[in-house]
């Protein structure tokens, strides 16, 4: 495809000299977008309703009627504030998902790749051959392309898989491309937008164009942790099955790791936004006090047409911590972790507002990319919103692909319990927790958590006894003061879908014909949850976006010992689970939602699948080696990781390092004149390493000054009397796969 198709910029002579025939063929086309009398509809829908309320009259006067507007979300709370026109100047930045192809044929082979016996099972399928089989043509996205240009969208460009046109545009280009208006109001000192009629394109296009995402900021996606005080200011429980927070270095001990490889062959993906700065410099300050070894990070800018703001959203640094040491700390470390950051309106330039958009090509970038196994998604947003903005139809084409190229996203279910529709907020008089402003027995669940293609990861509160797992129940830490003026619930969110169809699996299992959510859960209360470094302090963390970062440390060690041959593993749980309970940690006790005046309101957990915490948790090493049976088992369970570089050991500072079957790691250790004696050892975690050190060049079994290799253990000690000065190499090594294993140097 030339490059007019990828970057597509108003002014470009080159690009429009480039799309003239297909200009000209839809200018002229009694169908095209400028002659167009004929409008087809989309799956996007207004964002503001229309509502109009009588006025009786007064004094004599007639009796009138006046206009109000009400979002588009569950329950559809009333706007109370003045509604008027959006300005011309404000600039909006869209995504224009397309609609894929052939997507019944679609929908078999991603049951056909993850069933075992088909002639599918296992051939994951490249981007490249996602696009030929599956994506919108060329001549369907030059289609849309020349539409937004003629209707004065500019900045417009394509995502490499022809699913997604990004664009720029204002109040007149929407109305002149899409047949609707854009209102506004301020809410809170803070502007919002949205469409207030349903989005349309012309007949032309019908069936090509699927939705139009970023058109609306009233309803868009936020994190789902939840902030605990200062580790410091923790009482210390004294009963010998406590509630206490946990290093993210220790839940591999809690959910029982053992022997489990880390997922040093498994890269994993993160979807953020904003600068990741403080994120990574705290992840570095993670790493280094837990002895591990520094992590291979890439951060991905994800830009939506102009927007290009990648400023620092502090409140958002609490969220990619966690999910970064909780990904880091579970897995053991990976081989890659890659944030993929979409554009930031928060602090930044007044035109560059985060929406939906944003994150929907966050989520595709991750897809074209191709290179993380798993991605981490702690964020969500009312089903509803999501899907009446198309929002959900839009992720939802995205998270098939990823299915059809053995791509996992990892969801968290959402922190509002049952209630989503308003964030979770409660009113309160003279500190008695009312109903308003809905209804307690109206219940809603999060998206993208709703996705039939993605995993929902629910959350528990974990307790522990002498660092051992020693129960879990639904997680739900009541309604508490949220810092904002409001009072929110803090509980797991889980329920049913009102417009995802249940997948297989779960029609199969569970006799579901909606989607039901969650898949499984883990720990997510602050009371119990991680203790992260933000800002080089630690503090405890919950909330699901603590839970489904757990799960995605858990599947990415699982996926390195099936040299990642695993697929999406969703239809895989659901035949194998129930059969298979030594694996998971039923969770049988706990509610998502409240109790009021004497009636008990959301979903209660129970002995099997629950609408609270889905399966329960995962003890890992039992659940490794039932992973390890859904990939390709032909094949050795850990390839070697490619070459690195030595890494120079500090005097008496330790460092962990693992490996597949007969690989090797290496160190090296500059010894000073003078030094009466240096030692080298190893210990701890699992294998069978042996030790080799050499001065002045690298050491192994065919060459070494001192070797200690003793079987069956990881304890190897090697002395070295009178040294001389200078550098020596030092070389662990196993016959088979080794983990967690402590190498130390002292002199």
């Amino acid at each position: 495809m030339s490059s007019c198709t990828r970057v597509l910029k108003a002014g470009s002579h080159a690009c429009r000299k480039a799309l003239l025939p297909m200009a000209l063929a839809l200018v002229l086309s009694p169908l095209s977008a400028h002659a167009a009398t004929t409008w087809a509809p989309t799956a996007s829908h207004a964002a503001l309703l229309k509502t109009l309320s009588a006025n009786s009259a007064v004094a004599g006067a007639p009796a009138t009627t006046s206009t109000h507007y009400v979002l588009n979300v569950h329950g559809k709370p009333q706007v109370k504030e003045l509604v008027s026109p959006l300005e011309s100047t404000k600039v909006l930045h869209v995504a224009v998902s397309l609609n894929l192809r052939n997507t019944s044929q679609m929908q078999v082979l991603i049951k056909s790749i993850n069933t075992p016996g088909n002639a599918a099972y296992g051939k994951f399928l490249t981007p490249e051959q996602f696009k030929a089989a599956y994506a919108p043509t060329d001549a369907q996205v030059q289609a849309v392309v020349a539409h937004l240009q003629q209707s004065g969208f500019t900045h417009i460009s394509v995502s490499a898989n022809n699913t997604l046109v990004y664009a720029d545009g204002n109040a007149s280009t929407v109305g002149t491309a899409f047949n609707t208006t854009m209102k506004t109001y301020t809410h809170n000192g803070k502007q919002h937008f949205g469409n207030d009629a349903d989005v349309m394109v012309p007949q032309a296009l019908s069936g090509i164009v699927g939705s139009v995402v970023g058109l609306q900021n009233v309803s868009t996606k936020h994190t789902l942790s939840y902030l605990g005080p200062k580790v410091g200011t923790q009482v210390a429980a004294t009963q010998a099955v406590s509630n206490v927070t946990h290093s993210p270095t220790e839940f591999p001990g809690i959910y029982d790791a053992a022997t489990t490889p880390t997922a040093f062959n498994t890269t994993v993906g993160i979807i953020t936004w904003g600068d990741m700065s403080q994120t990574e410099s705290d992840l570095a300050l993670m790493t280094s006090a837990a002895a591990m070894n520094p992590v291979n990070v890439k951060v991905v800018p994800v830009t939506l047409g102009s927007a290009v703001d990648f400023s620092d959203d502090s409140s958002s640094d609490v969220e990619w911590n966690l999910d970064s040491q909780s990904i880091t700390g579970t897995s053991g470390g990976v081989k890659q972790l890659i944030f993929y950051a979409a554009a930031n309106g928060k602090g930044g330039p007044a035109d560059e507002e985060l929406t939906d958009a944003g994150i929907t090509a966050a989520y595709n970038q991750a897809v074209v990319d191709n290179l993380a196994k798993v991605i981490n998604v702690s964020l969500g947003e009312d089903e509803t919103g999501a899907n009446q903005s198309g929002t959900q139809q839009a992720d939802d084409a995205i998270f098939a692909q990823a299915a059809l190229q053995g791509q996992t996203f990892s969801v968290s279910s959402g922190d509002q319990g049952v209630y989503l529709t308003t964030n979770g907020e409660f009113e309160t008089n003279a500190g008695v927790v009312l109903p308003a402003p809905f209804s307690l027995s109206t219940y809603s669940v999060s998206e993208p958590a709703s996705s039939p293609n993605v995993i929902a990861v629910g959350g528990t509160k974990l307790s522990t006894n002498s660092g051992a797992w020693a129960g879990e129940v639904a997680w739900n830490d009541g309604v508490e003061d949220a810092g904002d003026g409001n009072n929110r619930i803090w509980a797991t969110g889980g329920g049913t879908s009102l417009f995802e169809t249940a997948p297989t699996w779960q029609q199969t299992t569970l006799g579901a014909s909606n989607r039901q959510i969650p898949d499984i859960a883990y720990d997510a209360s602050s009371v119990t949850g991680a203790q992260i470094i933000i800002g080089g302090q630690r503090y405890s963390v919950g909330g699901t976006s603590l839970a489904s970062p757990i799960f995605v440390g858990v599947f990415a060690r699982a996926q390195t010992y099936a040299n990642n041959s695993i697929g999406f593993p969703a239809s895989f749980m659901y035949r194998d689970f129930p059969s298979n309970p030594a694996v998971l940690h039923d969770v049988t006790s706990g509610n998502n939602g409240v109790t009021y005046a004497g009636t008990t309101y959301g979903y209660n957990a129970g002995t099997g699948w629950d609408k609270t915490t889905g399966f329960g948790s995962l003890d890992i090493s039992k659940f490794n080696a039932l992973a390890y049976t859904w990939g390709n088992t032909n094949v050795p369970p850990t390839t070697a990781p490619p070459p690195a570089a030595p890494i120079a050991l500090t005097d008496d500072v330790a460092v962990t390092t693992q490996g597949p079957a007969g690989s090797s790691q290496q160190f090296t250790l500059v010894v000073p004149n003078g030094t009466a004696s240096f030692t080298v050892r190893t210990s701890g975690g699992s294998g069978d390493v042996s030790l080799y050190v050499k001065r002045g060049s690298a050491a192994g079994a065919s060459g070494y000054d001192y070797v200690s290799a003793h079987p069956s253990t990881n304890t190897e000690s090697v002395t070295v009397r009178n040294p001389v000065a200078g550098k020596y190499f030092i070389t662990v090594t196993s016959p088979s796969v080794f983990t967690g294993v402590s190498v130390l140097g002292v002199y």
